[in-house]
């Protein structure tokens, strides 16, 4: 892609990309764009991996929902129950934003007091490796029929498979 066609996209689209490797489509990377700007790469607590619950579509940051869209942020597969998207901060912050009832809190719910919060998770996500990515492996069980995913951030070695029937 290149640095003309990058500048027509908006929001994370701009900094991220989601690069499919396999051939069924649900091995990838979401990871920056080769064209993402050395200041967005450099910037420390703007990007963060988080998970949320698949019914949410939503973060809770001080009590208000910030919904997750394209313009905000990257998600991985909508299969599982525990969703993972590596989210653009300033982005979100943009977004328009709706009360929080717990009532609705699923087991998966993400809720942080602040964006102070959010961010210093984006810095100890950073200080690891750098900028932070995903990278999601899907292993189809012969036997059982099942797919499971395994998510490999960027900060950590790897995670447990999280199984979708």
């Amino acid at each position: 892609m290149t640095q003309q066609t990058t500048n027509k996209l908006q929001g994370i689209q701009r900094y991220y990309q989601r690069t499919v490797q396999g051939e069924h489509a649900n091995n990838y990377y979401i990871e920056p764009r080769e064209t993402c700007p050395l200041y967005v790469l450099n910037s420390d607590d703007r990007f963060v991996v988080l998970t949320f619950d698949r019914n949410d579509n939503y973060v809770v940051v001080d009590n208000k929902r910030y919904y997750l869209n394209k313009y905000n942020s990257i998600k991985c597969t909508d299969k599982i129950k525990q969703r993972v998207a590596v989210v653009d901060l300033d982005e979100l912050q943009k977004s328009k934003t709706y009360d929080y009832d717990s009532d609705f809190k699923h087991k998966y719910t993400a809720e942080f007091r602040s964006f102070e919060e959010l961010k210093k998770l984006a810095m100890k996500q950073y200080e690891m490796n750098g900028v932070p990515y995903v990278k999601q492996i899907a292993q189809y069980n012969d036997k059982t029929g099942i797919i499971s995913y395994i998510y490999e951030p960027s900060f950590r070695k790897v995670t447990d498979p999280i199984a979708a029937a």
